[in-house]
């Protein structure tokens, strides 16, 4: 029986480096889905803030189309005046233009920490966030700072990722909790035959 504790207890670094490396697939995958979430919105807000800069009018870059932002996973586009307030916008979330937090329109917080040199992904006017206007409305949004002192944004709604993301959190789950016990299993039947081959030894 000694035997046996020893052997389960020699199985827990293994354990845990199976709970490390599962914890590291899920954090993987699960950004490269948040991240890829982003792609339209960067491609759309960033044009859109160059055309500004270029003397565009705001209603001249926003589709004419309304999204509702609450239900659609199309990706909208809005455009905000320097002091955070809507202008025009193509979203709409329940009849009206969407009002984003006015901590967002701050940019001398966006990027705090490329003070500590830490190469940075994202340009240096442009912020990249999640916003949740309501409990069960969540948007992957970009928002875009033009040198003309205006703001872009363009967000889609994050439902089909999130879905994917509960999808992937089982997947993960259930075979963390499968390759802990079958190799828990093995370690045990693997000093089970040691043993027998050690008293069979003796017995000879």
């Amino acid at each position: 029986m000694r035997r046996f504790i020893r052997s389960g207890i020699s199985w827990i670094p293994l354990g845990i480096a199976i709970t490390i490396l599962c914890g590291l697939v899920y954090a993987t995958v699960q950004q490269n889905y948040r991240q890829s979430l982003n792609d339209p919105q960067i491609q759309m807000a960033e044009d859109a803030a160059s055309a500004l800069e270029q003397g565009a009018s705001p209603s001249s870059i926003v589709p004419t189309q309304k999204v509702n932002i609450a239900e659609s996973l199309a990706p909208w586009i809005a455009v905000y005046d320097a002091s955070g307030a809507p202008i025009v916008a193509s979203g709409v979330l329940d009849g009206m233009m969407p009002t984003l937090p006015h901590g967002v329109f701050d940019i001398g917080t966006w990027h705090t920490y490329a003070e500590y040199r830490i190469p940075l992904p994202v340009s240096g006017n442009e912020d990249r966030f999640t916003w949740q206007p309501r409990d069960d409305v969540r948007q992957a949004v970009v928002l875009v700072h033009t040198s003309n002192g205006m703001f872009v944004a363009s967000g889609r709604n994050m439902r089909e990722v999130e879905n994917r993301e509960g999808a992937l959190e089982l997947m993960i789950g259930v075979g963390w909790l499968a390759t802990l016990a079958v190799t828990f299993v093995a370690q045990l039947f693997a000093q089970y035959l040691l043993c027998v081959f050690h008293e069979k030894k003796r017995g000879t």
